[in-house]
């Protein structure tokens, strides 16, 4: 009896063990952003401002803070244009845009384990946070800058008589989309709509994307008056652009960009009368192609006549020598004939008188 009350103490006592080891691995991942529950999506992602001057602190970054099991390993990993640092920055240990990493692995020592996200984007990113099964995404998108950049577009080339669009824009020092900037805008060679020189466009900001879908935002078109013929320049100037930042690109203040303007009626005539000439090329050619051919004509048929005279003349000069030859054969046959005769007549006389006789 008591063995089998000590047996079953123990199999009591084993099993809790178990079922305590079990629950202290089984917590689920608890994970905080900037100290507050993740309830971030991608349609409502945490947002925080981009680190125009290059410096990852509270203020440029996300606090991502994971609870876990003790000496469990917690793994971030982050895509798009998030990156992660372990500490921000402080005054002996600078924390930068270079310091970012794509991922990151914790080991847990039962209290919350943090790693701060930044973006340079204002395009959705995300951190995967992991420990074991357990899996947990934060969503995080960057808010632009102030303006770094302006930049100028202009059409490849234009007619007299039109009137051409030009736009400009602004981004960040990332190259992200700035809205509401003023930009001071030059021509030479062309006006404006309104016959002015110089304005000031100010790009489209969300809430005007927002009321009027045709617009970009961080960029402002404007229309020229009628050009004439020749090359137009389009200045562009932001003067409220700040200094460049260590470690990050120049800023472009100021950029111009040109094209230029054909009178197309003019190229058109000018065109005609190239094809003019040459269709006047083409047919002195054909001309002269024309007359080659007859010649050349005339020289066969000429050539033919020559050969017909000659091969007639040629089988007349071959007929008298075939009769010429006829007629030597028979004179031949006659005085052989008679030598003959001769000889006989000869031999007959010399045997008669006892001469030696001639042989034929």
């Amino acid at each position: 009896m008591k063995t089998t009350k000590k047996i079953a103490l123990a199999t009591a006592a084993a099993l809790a063990i178990v079922g305590i080891s079990a629950s202290a691995h089984a917590a689920p991942l608890a994970v905080t952003v900037a100290g507050s529950a993740n309830t971030t999506t991608s349609a409502a992602p945490a947002t925080v401002a981009v680190p125009s001057s290059n410096v990852i602190d509270s203020g440029h970054s996300v606090a991502l803070a994971a609870t876990a099991d003790t000496n469990t390993v917690v793994t971030f990993t982050a895509s798009g244009s998030v990156k992660l640092v372990s500490a921000l920055n402080t005054t002996p240990a600078p924390v930068t845009t270079a310091s970012g990493a794509s991922s990151a692995s914790v080991t847990s020592q039962g209290s919350a384990v943090t790693e701060y996200a930044y973006t340079t984007s204002t395009s959705v990113g995300s951190v995967t946070i992991t420990n074991g099964s357990y899996s947990t995404i934060v969503y995080i998108q960057g808010t632009a800058g102030a303006a770094s950049n302006v930049a100028v577009s202009v059409p490849a080339s234009s007619a007299v008589n039109t009137a051409p669009t030009i736009s400009v824009s602004a981004t960040d020092v990332f190259g992200n989309a700035v809205g509401g900037e003023t930009v001071t805008v030059t021509l030479i060679g062309a006006t404006f709509s309104d016959l002015t020189l110089t304005k000031s466009l100010v790009t489209s900001t969300s809430a005007n994307v927002l009321a009027d879908n045709t617009l970009t935002l961080g960029s402002k078109s404007a229309t020229l008056a009628a050009v004439s013929a020749g090359s137009v320049t389009v200045v562009a100037t932001d003067t409220s652009i700040g200094s460049a930042v260590t470690g990050l690109p120049a800023p472009i203040k100021s950029v111009a960009a040109s094209f230029n303007v054909s009178d197309l009626n003019a190229s058109i005539a000018t065109l005609q009368a190239q094809v003019s000439s040459l269709n006047n090329s083409v047919a002195s050619l054909t001309a002269q192609l024309n007359a080659a051919n007859s010649a050349l004509a005339a020289e066969k048929a000429a050539h033919a006549s020559d050969s017909a005279t000659a091969a007639t003349a040629l089988n007349t000069e071959k007929a008298l020598h075939n009769a010429d030859v006829t007629n030597d054969k028979a004179v031949l046959a006659s005085v052989n004939k008679s030598y003959l005769a001769l000889i006989a007549k000869y031999n007959a006389l010399a045997k008669r008188f006892r001469q030696p006789q001639v042989t034929k």
